[in-house]
Order: structure tokens, then sequence, then C-alpha cells
């Protein structure tokens, strides 16, 4: 279902609630979708966009939505981060097929060692897969400080600019549902390309040094 519908099917049906109950909602919702993965289901940008439209008809305050949505991301994703500091190895090892990624854990720690900053920053940005990404950077020991020095900012531009175009485009749904779904999917492309590509070249890397000591030898 296109973000669109799903945003025509909460204004219509949840409308009073998230008239009478916005900030609690946007706080929860956001807050729960990349600590447990709730925005594999509903995005928390969706949550936001909503909250932007009921800023926009006078329902809610747009500087509290703002505000309610960076602390709610912020605090989830830090609930994200230590789950995966605290259970990420042993829910590697145990589920079924998941334990077949384990071997790729120090490949894991190696890149959030070295480019984990940008891969949370634009992790934000990204549909699905991101948000597992502080997840992943809690399990692959990522420092907190430094995950927060790059995670804080990328939240406060998210959730600036996705209540912003909840607010101006309220009444053009379809609108909202093209810039935000696109634009997610894009990111989800670039960080996936930043994946790959430090796959490549540090095994390409390998091969250079094995190469290098097989003939030097």
């Amino acid at each position: 279902m296109m973000l669109g519908a799903i945003l025509q099917n909460l204004v219509k049906w949840v409308g009073p609630v998230f008239a009478a109950a916005g900030y609690p909602i946007i706080g929860g919702a956001v807050g729960l979708e990349r600590s447990v993965f709730i925005g594999l289901i509903v995005p928390g940008y969706v949550i936001l966009a909503l909250g932007g439209i009921y800023a926009a008809r006078g329902d809610l305050s747009l500087p509290w939505v703002i505000v309610i949505g960076i602390l709610a991301a912020v605090t989830g994703e830090s609930l994200g981060f230590w789950l995966g500091r605290r259970y990420g190895r042993s829910l590697v090892r145990r589920l079924p097929l998941v334990n077949r990624l384990e071997p790729r854990l120090e490949a894991a720690e190696d890149h959030f060692r070295k480019h984990g900053g940008k891969t949370v920053a634009i992790g934000r940005y990204a549909t699905a897969a991101g948000a597992f990404v502080p997840f992943v950077a809690g399990l692959s020991k990522m420092p907190y400080r430094r995950f927060l020095a790059f995670d804080v900012p990328a939240i406060v531009v998210w959730a600036v600019a996705i209540v912003l175009v909840g607010y101006y485009l309220e009444g053009q749904l379809d609108l909202i549902d093209r810039i935000l779904s696109r634009f997610g999917w894009i990111m989800l492309g670039l960080l996936a390309a930043i994946v790959a590509g430090r796959i490549v070249y540090g095994r390409w890397k390998k091969r250079r040094e094995s190469e290098r000591a097989t003939s030097g030898s």
C-alpha cells in the first residue's frame, strides 16, 4: 500500500484520536520505530507527517510535534543501540539462518569503526533496512558518543523536514507519498552502495596484500 493511501486511512479512521492524543501517539510510535523495529510495519515518517498535517489543521502545535519527534527518535534509536550492544551477539548465535552471519561480525565491527558515522547518518533517512542500523551499530561496538554525534543531527534534519512536508502539503497526500517514499528508497540505495563498496574494497585489499606477500617470499 502506498504511503498516500496509508495517510488517507489514518486521517479517516484515527483522526479524532490523533487530534486528542497526537503527542503521545507521535512519541510512542516514533520511539518504537527503530528500537524494536516497529518501523518495518508503520514507518516513523508516516506518523511525523501525520503530526504535521494535524498541526496545519490547528489540532497540534507545530513546534511541539517537531520537538517530541526529535526526542522520541533519539530515545528510540538509543534503545535500539543498547539492545544491539547487550543482546545482538546472542541473538545472532541463537536464531536459525541469522546465525550464519556470525562469521561476518568482525567485518561489521570494522565497518562501523571506520565508516559508522556516515552509515548511521544516512541510515536515519533510509526505509526498511535503516530500521536495523542502530541495533547493528550497538552490536558492532560503535562508541555510543560517536553514535549520538552522527545520529542526533540526522534526526533533527529528518524530523523537521518531514513535519514541515506534512504541514505545508497537508491537503496533498499523494505528493507527500512521492516525496517521502522516493527519498527513502534513494537513501537506502546509497546506504547499500556504501556497505557493498566497503565489502568489495576490503576483499580487494586483502587479495592485493596476499599477492604482495606471495611475490615477496
